[in-house]
């Protein structure tokens, strides 16, 4: 091995990274983007996510299977009112959500999962990103996941934590520097959207977090070698609950990773799949053509 190849090792030592964005339901794609790179046999190294995204991604940590992952979303129904708060500041009770997270977390920590993990939050009282990659898991990802207006804020240590993509939902640049070669899945790009979309108040919230934490993200969204945003994706509702829903919005994000990996992205995934010292070219799904 050449001494560029040994220091790059040293100063990156993970051949793969992966980020995913936050999403709510819509992170389902993301799964279907873990079941594609199961079936090349591409394995992840060190994760990356907000809210939703840091789900999937802890649950992946800690050796759940993509097909056991959707089954996690589909059985918990992470995202109904069954799990309806009394709260003011939230309509769904982040407690409960932490509740169906114990049996998949028995050891609830960062140092139990069989990758590093890296999973952003926003704290309230000072207006800043926060970024948890040890101690206690299950609260890190209620945190994370704490949406405006829908999940309770998460208190903890006397901190106010609300959802990390209200700071940073792509958050490729936490582990952008460790890993050799990265991939990702964005799930907020904008596109034009016609007024009978707005059907309900999830509809407005949706949207409305969407504009606010995209125009944030630019800068990371050029940062992996492949962001993914699944073709459809912006049809698809942050607040779905149905299982046929949740299975529909996997299989959108399995076909495009795969169509992609197909066409424009063949020679990074040949690549990959050939050799891991090798560098690639730099490939980009694109993330909407309306997108300023």
């Amino acid at each position: 091995m050449s001494l560029f190849k040994t220091e790059l090792f040293k100063t990156k030592p993970y051949r793969l990274g992966l980020t995913l964005s936050g999403g709510g339901a819509k992170c389902m794609a993301q799964i279907g983007l873990l079941q594609y790179l199961k079936e090349q046999e591409l394995e992840p190294d060190i994760i990356s996510g907000a809210s939703g995204g840091a789900m999937v991604g802890a649950l992946y940590s800690a050796g759940y299977a993509p097909e056991e992952i959707l089954d996690f979303f589909v059985s918990t129904k992470m995202f109904s009112f069954r799990n309806l708060s009394f709260n003011a500041l939230g309509l769904i009770d982040s407690g409960k959500i932490a509740k169906n997270f114990q049996p998949y977390f028995p050891e609830d920590s960062f140092e139990s999962l069989s990758k590093p993990l890296y999973v952003v939050a926003t704290d309230l009282n000072r207006a800043r990103q926060v970024v948890f990659n040890s101690g206690p898991l299950i609260n890190a990802l209620t945190a994370s996941s704490a949406y405006p207006g829908m999940f309770t804020p998460v208190t903890w240590h006397g901190t106010v934590y609300a959802d990390g993509g209200i700071i940073n939902n792509y958050p490729s640049d936490l582990i952008h520097d460790q890993c050799r070669h990265h991939i990702g899945m964005y799930l907020a790009p904008i596109m034009s959207r016609p007024s009978e979309h707005f059907g309900n108040t999830f509809d407005v919230l949706d949207r409305v977090f969407q504009i606010y934490s995209s125009a944030r993200q630019y800068s990371n969204i050029n940062l992996p070698e492949v962001s993914l945003a699944p073709e459809g994706i912006e049809e698809c509702s942050a607040f779905m609950v149905k299982p046929d829903q949740l299975k529909s919005i996997y299989e959108l994000g399995y076909n495009s990773t795969r169509k992609y990996f197909e066409s424009e992205g063949a020679d990074w995934l040949r690549n990959m799949k050939g050799s891991a010292q090798k560098r690639t070219s730099w490939f980009k799904l694109p993330i909407g053509s309306d997108t300023q």
